[in-house]
């Protein structure tokens, strides 16, 4: 007779633990949801979650398939100096990953976000957490022209990846990564600290 209660560490764990998180994350967004509820709806102890993930970000990150952690990207950048050229570069850097790239990862991404306003809602709260919403934006501003700041800074990334990925647009597609973040570089650099009501 099978036994019941928490189900012990094996090979099936992993994979039970990763199709809770797309419920949980799904019904609740990504700020709602804890380990403690992804466990629960796994029916394993929570520190067997801990096990296979360090926190609820590396979770999300390997549910979601994405390349590397936002917050990874949002510091390399930090470290070199912030300009829109280097954001852009190391932007698309991480879709273009290892073999294959071009960018199956983003695509997939960009699928489940259209296909499903709880994904998106879920990725939005996920970015945040990870990136934060201090960046180098204008220190003294209101917040709501920081808001409209970040909001230009994202639809100039999404935007290029869009047009780079899933609709192949040249020269823009074919261009390298140095070439792309040239080009669109200056619009995010005004976008961060240029006039934007002008």
């Amino acid at each position: 007779m099978a036994g019941r209660g928490r189900r012990p560490g094996h090979a099936d764990t992993r994979a039970a633990i990763l199709a809770s998180a797309r419920a949980v994350f799904y019904e609740q967004g990504y700020a709602g949801a804890s380990l403690r509820a992804i466990a629960r709806r796994a029916a394993v102890d929570p520190a067997l979650v801990h096990h296979y993930f360090a926190d609820k970000s590396a979770l999300y990150i390997e549910m979601m398939d994405l390349p590397i952690d936002p917050k990874a990207v949002k510091d390399e950048v930090g470290a070199g100096g912030f300009t829109g050229e280097r954001l852009i570069d190391r932007f698309l850097a991480q879709w273009e990953r290892g073999p294959g790239a071009g960018s199956p990862a983003f695509l997939s991404l960009a699928q489940a976000m259209a296909a499903s306003p709880q994904i998106a809602d879920g990725m939005r709260e996920f970015i945040i957490e990870r990136v934060g919403l201090e960046g180098p934006f204008g220190g003294d501003e209101d917040e709501e022209t920081r808001m409209k700041r970040r909001a230009l800074v994202g639809s100039q990334l999404l935007g290029i990846a869009w047009a780079r990925y899933v609709m192949r647009m040249e020269p823009i597609a074919s261009a390298s990564r140095a070439q792309v973040a040239r080009w669109a570089g200056p619009t995010i650099d005004r976008y961060v600290s240029g006039g934007i009501d002008d």
